[in-house]
């Protein structure tokens, strides 16, 4: 790509940086809501869904869509942007899942063994080991997760970087029928679809590298009108899952996570070019927050679980919103503790985003 091309896509280039921070506190929106116990609560879940799943789960399929741009977006060789994946991808993925790994090892000598996909760390043998690593010894029709579970997009990212020739191919002569095809295996799929939808959101931000398009174009020229779509969009995937059943409501949601990141990317075309201090400070603590919110989480669940089962709807939304403010609180805060304290680990841990 050649520096007017590059000079056409700056807006899109901004317009992507700014989505990081915001898609990471979309993910722990999700997590937070994932951890509360929802079960018969009808109100609480039609108060939360716009935040915890309509936002949400679009968090990774956005990451995935961004990281599919870049990666052909980039001049680098095959070889040299694998050899950057190691850095930025394997390496923190090997350290952190050791971390947890050799945390249940402490505690089964402890005596308090605890179980990982139904199977206790005292009753692993080798291959265990090694499955803790990629799905916890569970599948779950690929939708199984390493034992830091919110690093299966890390996992399934790696694989695409590994296969990207094959998709460039698919991409550059199938065009739109190749991510077409992508869309309706991913809609046939009634559950998570982790497999699908990481072919499909990083095949659709490989199109506009590969093929020199510039999203933010044609939805500046229809801007009006896709807006008002999505809106009906929105509506129907809420009041449908919130409130009363819609025909065909998986497929009304998942439109709306394919349209949720347009919209990032027009949001992020109008104060993307405004950087601060504050913007670059969580532009870099994205990948730290993406890494240490779950156990967090872990702890959000243990006190709903404890403590608020007998709670009103509303005390729960408070709780919620609690949950979420101090995750991505304590993660900022520690994040800015290590980046004085312990730079060069911060670096080496965080894949050298810090």
């Amino acid at each position: 790509m050649n520096n007017r091309d590059r000079s056409k896509y700056k807006t899109l280039s901004q317009s992507i940086s700014w989505m990081r921070f915001p898609l990471i506190f979309m993910i722990v929106l999700l997590h937070c809501y994932c951890a509360i116990d929802v079960h018969g609560r009808s109100l609480f879940f039609g108060l939360v869904y716009p935040f915890g799943l309509f936002l949400g789960e679009t968090g990774v399929p956005a990451f995935f869509f961004v990281s599919g741009f870049l990666f052909y977006f980039s001049q680098k060789s095959y070889a040299g942007k694998l050899q950057s994946r190691v850095k930025t991808l394997l390496i923190p993925y090997l350290f952190w899942n050791s971390l947890i790994l050799l945390a249940y090892v402490v505690l089964a000598v402890m005596n308090h063994p605890m179980m990982i996909a139904g199977k206790s760390i005292t009753d692993y043998g080798p291959m265990d080991y090694v499955r803790a690593f990629i799905d916890r010894g569970s599948w779950d029709d690929g939708n199984g997760v390493p034992l830091l579970c919110p690093y299966w997009y890390i996992r399934n990212l790696m694989v695409l970087c590994v296969v990207s020739p094959a998709i460039y191919f698919a991409v550059k002569y199938l065009k739109l029928v190749f991510i077409a095809i992508q869309v309706i295996w991913w809609f046939s799929i009634p559950y998570n679809g982790m497999i699908a939808s990481s072919f499909l959101f990083f095949s659709l931000g490989a199109y506009f590298s590969i093929h020199r398009k510039d999203p933010l174009v044609d939805l500046r020229i229809r801007k009006d009108v896709f807006f008002i779509l999505w809106l009906v969009v929105f509506l129907i995937d809420w009041i449908g899952h919130a409130f009363w059943s819609v025909p065909f409501g998986l497929y009304w949601h998942r439109l709306a996570l394919i349209m949720n990141i347009y919209v990032l990317l027009l949001v992020g075309s109008r104060f993307g070019h405004k950087s601060s201090n504050g913007s670059l400070l969580l532009d870099k603590s994205a990948f730290w927050i993406y890494t240490v919110h779950y156990p967090l989480t872990l702890v959000v669940e243990s006190v709903s679980e404890r403590y608020l089962q007998q709670s009103s709807d509303f005390v729960l939304l408070g709780y919620y919103w609690l949950s979420v403010i101090l995750v991505t609180a304590i993660c900022l805060v520690t994040y800015v503790a290590m980046a004085r304290l312990f730079p060069n680990m911060l670096s080496y841990v965080t894949g050298s985003r810090s």
